[in-house]
Order: structure tokens, then sequence, then C-alpha cells
């Protein structure tokens, strides 16, 4: 009797030891979610341990066992295969959204330093890409052309005389805006410390200043992208079929006892956050108050 339960141990014990731990890494693994490679494991350790179970007990032959178990390494092989271009198509998925994120950030920040601009400019927003084109392209602004410093001292008596009619204190030094009504009445006290000292406002080329902007040219260059085009800002970056942004405008908006203009620029980000999920929404500005803050800052 001890001679066959000793026998029925060493058949079985080991073949039934693998079944079971096949069947808890099953549990395991459905419980905390574990990825396919890990379950088709937990499987092929079940399937294993009762394939030894069935040939030890001579209801399986060699044959069939070995078929099941090359079926078995065939599976497996394919879910590692599988598992390893899912890690590649996540890696490049997080590449794609992180390089969407600064594209749409760029881009929508360029849109928006063009609407100020039209703001300051026509005194409301720019009511389409193409009005938006136009500006850029042909329009000009006023710029303060700035040659030498304020003076860092005292207005002079005979200076306050100059610019004011009362006897206020000279206990301030002066401000450039002084410094500006001086230069522009002619110096007349000959100070030499204004004789090279120059504010003037000037109208430029909007595109031209744009353009010539080193923060821009940075930036531009830090993305890895080429020579500025004024189309390029109309789309979504990394959209195919591209997508055009939405422009929204109001010229006259009651807030706050005042009334004003406001903008709202918006469209989908190209790539989601998580692969297969929806898009979101980005763009910057509100209809209904002043503000054009960015749904990215």
């Amino acid at each position: 009797m001890n001679n066959q339960f000793s026998v029925i141990i060493k058949r079985y014990l080991v073949a039934a030891i693998i079944a079971i731990l096949g069947i808890v890494m099953i549990v395991i693994g459905l419980q905390t979610e574990q990825d396919s490679l890990f379950l088709m494991s937990a499987v092929n350790l079940l399937i294993g341990g009762v394939l030894a179970l069935l040939f030890s007990a001579g209801i399986l032959g060699r044959n069939i066992v070995l078929g099941i178990g090359v079926i078995c390494i065939v599976a497996t092989l394919f879910m590692w295969n599988q598992s390893i271009k899912a890690v590649q198509n996540t890696i490049k998925h997080e590449k794609a959204y992180a390089k969407s994120e600064l594209l749409y950030q760029y881009t929508l920040t360029q849109i928006r330093d063009i609407q100020r601009a039209y703001r300051v400019k026509n005194g409301v927003y720019a009511p389409s890409f193409d009005a938006l084109k136009d500006f850029f392209e042909n329009d000009k602004i006023q710029k303060i052309e700035s040659v030498g410093s304020t003076p860092s001292r005292k207005l002079t008596i005979k200076e306050r005389d100059a610019l004011y009619t009362d006897k206020r204190a000279l206990d301030k030094n002066m401000t450039e805006q002084e410094a500006a009504k001086l230069v522009y009445m002619g110096n007349p006290t000959n100070s030499a410390d204004l004789a090279n000292f120059k504010r003037d406002t000037v109208m430029v080329s909007y595109k031209d200043e744009y353009l010539s902007s080193r923060t821009r040219q940075t930036l531009r260059e830090a993305l890895n992208l080429g020579a500025f085009d004024i189309n390029e800002l109309r789309y979504i970056p990394m959209t195919n079929p591209k997508e055009e942004w939405t422009i929204e405008t109001r010229d006259e908006v009651v807030y706050l006892a005042d009334t004003i203009p406001t903008v709202h620029v918006y469209g989908k980000q190209a790539i989601p956050r998580f692969e297969g999920g929806e898009r979101k929404i980005v763009g910057f500005g509100n209809l209904k108050t002043n503000s054009d803050k960015g749904t990215w800052e």
C-alpha cells in the first residue's frame, strides 16, 4: 500500500503542482490586469501540468503531448512578438503625443501674438485666418525707435521750467518721458547728455518685425522647424488630412461695465493622450471675457 502511494506521489505530484501554479497565476493575472504575455505564460503552465498528468496516467500518448506542446510554444512566441510590437507602438505614440503638444502650443502662441497685434492696430480681432494673414503680410505697426539712455540725474531748474508751469520739487531723477519731451522741444537747455537721446515713433512692417525676432527664430530652431510660412498657422499640426483651427470673434462684448472685443481660437489636438482615446480640444481665448489664456497655461 505504501509502495503504491509512493509511486502515485512520484508520478503525479510535480505535474499537479505545475497545474495548480498555472491556475494561481491565471487568477493573479486576471485580478491584477496583467498583460497578455503573462496570461499566456500562466495558461501554458496550466496546460503543461495537465498534459503531464494525462501522460503519467497513460491517457495521452507521447506524440499528442509533444504536438500540443509545440502549439503552445508557437502561441507563446506569437504573443511575445505581439507584446513587443505593442510596447513599440506605445513608445511611438508617446513620442508623437509629446511632439504634437509642443507644436500645437507653438502654433497657437504665434496666432495669439498676431491677433494681439491686429487688435492693437484695428481695435478688434481678426475674424478669419485670411484677415489675419492679410494683416501679417501687408500691415504696418508703430514701433518706438530708441537711441541713447535716459540721463541718470535730476531735472535742472531750467529743464523743469521748460516742462512744467509749477515749481515742483526737483527730488526725483529725470524720466524717459521727460527726456523725450525735452529733446522734442529742441533740447532748450543744451544738455550734453540729451544730445544723443532719441525716442521716435515709426511705422514698420509687421511681417519684418515678426520675422526679425531672435526669440521666435530660436524657438523654431529648437522645434526643428524650417523657414516660417504664415500658411502653416492655418492648420492644426500633425493632422492628416489637415484640419483648420476654428476662429471665433466678437467685436463688442459687455464685460465689467466696459465694451471689449473677444476671441476664441480652438481645435482638436492631433494625437490623443492615450492610444485609441479621444482627442482633446485645445485653444486660447474666451468669447465672454477679455482673457486670451491658452488651455495649456
